[in-house]
């Protein structure tokens, strides 16, 4: 999360929008940009000094580096908080109990606020899963920095909590247009697509994602659109090599299905049964184990469907 409110804090910096008649220093500037977005920031700060040598006057070059040590500082301050003293107190309104009062300081903050008010709003009403909030503050910071492509992706994430995934589609492939080589999204177009039963899209977005980055996450999530096809021997063959990577309740549970999509029931059974112990108390799974089970009992032994 660090690194995201850092982004927004670089991108939104009358730094950016300057004109700057030096090439040499434009260059610094996109490196040190995407030292910082990748968590460097030393790296950033590095070159941020390099252009101190060129433009040692440069104010917003020196103000970006005093915001890069703040963020390293273990003693700093909420930057909202410094940005507007009426979220600090929000926020202290919110741990001792006071929601009315909390919701005026955020009304009071929020008056003639700018970009980099709404977002941190919005990333605090997320952060609280209070998501129509979220939703609300991040399409104001968008209307206040059109070019801020993360808070499409933002209001895609929030409308995934809420179950809302046909609200997902809509700013997830807006913040895809202008990131076409960021795999996260693709993945969560792929995860509301399966929630929506779209299975070939969501195989054809997680696909996508798998071939900008090699994630276990994602292979799993492809293991599971293919099952949810009842494709099941290829979801076996995506599945079952990440057992020895990974062993959690998911992945088991959808093993056990596909063994069981084959009529392998032993295998299934030996999938659901780890999948149970790894799961908290899960009824629907216990009962298609109990189904399992029963289907292999009626088996006349010494034969396999």
């Amino acid at each position: 999360m660090k690194r995201f409110l850092l982004l927004s804090l670089i991108i939104t910096s009358s730094l950016f929008t300057a004109v700057y008649a030096n090439e040499m220093v434009e260059d610094y500037m996109d490196i040190a940009k995407n030292y910082a977005v990748q968590g460097d920031y030393s790296g950033a700060t590095a070159y941020f000094n390099r252009i101190l040598t060129i433009e040692p006057n440069n104010q917003e070059v020196k103000d970006n580096i005093k915001m890069l040590q703040r963020f390293v500082s273990p003693v700093k301050k909420s930057y909202a908080s410094r940005v507007n003293q009426n979220l600090d107190n929000a926020m202290n309104a919110r741990k001792n109990g006071d929601m009315q009062g909390m919701l005026s300081y955020i009304k009071s903050a929020s008056t003639g606020a700018g970009f980099l008010y709404y977002n941190f709003l919005g990333e605090y009403y997320k952060e609280t899963r209070q998501y129509n909030l979220a939703i609300a503050a991040f399409n104001q910071a968008l209307q206040a920095n059109p070019d801020f492509t993360q808070a499409h992706l933002a209001v895609a994430l929030c409308n995934y909590e809420m179950g809302n995934y046909d609200g997902v589609i809509p700013p997830v492939t807006r913040f895809i247009y202008y990131n076409q080589q960021e795999d996260f999204g693709y993945a969560l177009r792929a995860k509301a697509y399966m929630k929506m039963g779209r299975y070939n899209d969501a195989e054809t977005e997680i696909v996508t994602a798998l071939a900008l980055n090699d994630d276990i996450e994602y292979k799993l999530l492809k293991g599971i659109i293919l099952c949810s096809k009842n494709q099941y021997r290829q979801a076996i063959e995506t599945l079952e090599p990440l057992t020895q990577s990974i062993q959690t309740s998911d992945l088991y549970k959808y093993l056990g299905l596909a063994y069981y999509g084959i009529q392998d029931y032993n295998n299934a059974l030996i999938n659901l049964d780890k999948a149970i112990i790894l799961s908290d108390d899960d009824k629907v799974l216990s009962a298609k184990y109990n189904e399992v089970k029963m289907k292999l009992n009626s088996q006349p032994q010494g034969t396999m469907d």
